[in-house]
């Protein structure tokens, strides 16, 4: 039988036109093919092969929207994507880049981190979901209200650029690590400093607490590693040295073993409390990254060699066979339930491999640029990754499919989180930090394309395209009438709301004007400027705003650069 998924994975880089060519033609042999093959001409195996058809055309038709949304051709991208999901309604990438596409159009917002004055060097969630910790080069740490972006403490000030912090399992602590090699523990509520004596040599790239938050570990780019009581400060182990880089330092589960990935080609496994070397896990170039599976049972390492691989935790001996790439391998992660491997590589690809038979479960993600790093969210039907075009792209498990366009970021290297929930992913880059709602799991409702129909009507000088407003009324009562609550209905529901009372996105419960004045308390020019933007077409809200602004002292002229 055709398969498109398996004829991509053989040519990983056809270009699209001509790969949708070749899937249409495909689809359209498949019909004859079925039919000769069956004498008796039988009308089950004829639509088992239009069916077939149906899939691959709808394919083709989310390939070709995919690619008219990065030219700007949205309004014929939201009719192939309607047409699509009429095809074939169970296309779970078309149904998430229509959310996606839908949402946009409806309201081109996000919530916003706005406050530091130098690059983001860190960006993640509490494990608990209600804040967002950032790091930067402007030499402090923040915290963040998860529904609002509001910061909701001082900053935590440093002498010194923050370029690593972690919240505890608990989310009542955080640990940050300078470049000049300070480690500190504060009070993740108060901002309090609980813990400030902890020091080594080198750049603090990578801090971690143990389960119980009771130790602190750090390691840096000048080899060197120890572990500190939390509450006190006091070193726990003695210092732990490398002759290279030691990347990446992380506690098992169970709190009994520390991991760190070391420039010394192994990674290493210490006593949290002793810093005695338990084994080795090595391999013939650094080890970028290094990590435990959820039950303790198996640890994956990322590799310079071009591999990654997995290892038996207890004994030290390799599991299966080695993961390979084309170039080196900066990153590797278990999904929460250790079935799947991300590997992230300079070979411009990303590979999600089966750990059951260390297969390739979808062909290569394929990147214009080397990947860095490569992540699943919490229910694993997703992967974000971030390359060296400075961009975050967000990816379909299932099928190796973009589900949305990606997220350039100009200034800075980008970072991203999951939420624990599910619903939103975090985006930082630049000094500034953005939160955008994640697309429904489940198929879209036959309604969607009906309403992809009428999206493409707006805003769209095509005179032919009229939009068929009783059919969007009838969507409009039908779905704002309903007591359905999973997630496609709670989408249907705030795309009808009236502007004045629609949250900011989706998944949020601010309204666009509590937003707004969310923004001018907090007064700054960024915000203001962002609040300006979103209350153009409210005469009422654009007077407070520009209140705002003008109280604000002039902006200073930057200087200019003296010329050789």
């Amino acid at each position: 039988m055709f398969s498109p998924y398996k004829w991509l994975w053989r040519q990983e880089l056809l270009p699209i036109p001509v790969l949708m060519f070749v899937l249409s033609q495909g689809g359209n042999l498949l019909i004859a093919q079925t039919i000769a093959n069956n004498p008796q001409g039988s009308v089950a195996s004829v639509v088992a092969a239009k069916t077939s058809a149906a899939v691959t055309e709808s394919y083709i038709d989310y390939l070709k929207a995919f690619e008219l949304s990065e030219t700007g051709s949205k309004p014929a991208a939201l009719r192939l994507l309607a047409e699509s999901l009429r095809l074939q309604p169970g296309n779970l990438v078309a149904s998430r880049f229509a959310f996606r596409l839908l949402a946009e159009q409806r309201a081109n917002t996000a919530l916003r981190l706005q406050g530091h004055t130098g690059v983001i060097t860190s960006a993640s969630y509490s494990p608990d979901g209600t804040r967002i910790l950032t790091t930067s080069k402007d030499h402090t740490a923040r915290v963040w209200d998860a529904r609002t972006g509001v910061q909701l403490m001082p900053s935590l000030d440093h002498d010194d650029e923050v370029v690593s912090a972690v919240f505890s399992s608990d989310s009542k602590q955080i640990a940050t690590g300078t470049e000049d090699g300070k480690v500190t523990v504060w009070n993740a509520i108060t901002g309090k400093r609980l813990a400030t004596s902890m020091q080594f040599l080198g750049s603090a790239w990578s801090v971690s607490f143990s389960p119980d938050g009771k130790i602190v570990a750090a390691s840096s780019d000048e080899g060197k590693a120890r572990t500190w009581d939390a509450a006190t400060g006091k070193p726990l182990s003695p210092l732990i040295e490398y002759h290279e880089a030691a990347y990446h330092v992380s506690f098992s589960s169970d709190g009994r073993t520390l991991l760190i990935a070391t420039g010394d080609n192994f990674a290493d496994l210490r006593d949290p409390r002793t810093g005695v070397r338990i084994r080795q896990l090595r391999r013939g170039n650094d080890i970028y990254s290094a990590q435990f599976s959820s039950d303790n049972k198996r640890i994956v390492t990322a590799c310079a060699d071009s591999t990654a691989e997995i290892w038996d935790a207890q004994s030290g001996a390799p599991i299966g066979s080695v993961m390979s790439h084309g170039f080196g391998v900066g990153s590797a992660e278990f999904n929460s339930d250790a079935s799947l491997i991300v590997t992230a590589s300079k070979d411009h690809a990303v590979r999600i491999w089966s750990t059951s038979n260390d297969k390739l479960t979808v062909p290569p993600l394929q990147h214009p640029a080397p990947v860095g790093r490569a992540s699943f969210s919490l229910d694993s039907k997703l992967v974000a990754t971030v390359a060296g075009d400075k961009a975050v792209r967000l990816w379909d498990t299932s099928t190796g499919d973009q589900v949305q366009l990606p997220t350039l970021l100009s200034d800075g290297p980008p970072y991203f989180s999951f939420s624990p929930d599910g619903l939103s992913l975090l985006i930082a880059g630049g000094s500034s930090g953005w939160v955008i709602d994640l697309p429904p799991n489940e198929e879209a409702p036959s309604w969607v394309a009906d309403l992809l129909d009428f999206a493409s009507t707006l805003n769209n000088f095509d005179h032919t395209m009229q939009p068929d407003l009783a059919r969007i009324e009838a969507i409009r009562v039908k779905v704002t009438g309903s007591k359905d609550s999973d997630r496609w209905a709670l989408f249907g529901k705030w795309y009808f709301t009236d502007i004045t009372q629609r949250p900011i996105s989706p998944w949020s419960h601010v309204s666009l004007e509590s937003y707004v004045d969310l923004l001018i308390a907090k007064g700054d020019r960024p915000s203001l400027e962002y609040a300006k933007s979103l209350s153009r077409p409210f005469p009422s809200w654009l007077a407070k705003v520009n209140s705002a602004l003008a109280k604000l002292p002039p902006e200073q002229p930057l200087a200019k650069k003296s010329e050789d």
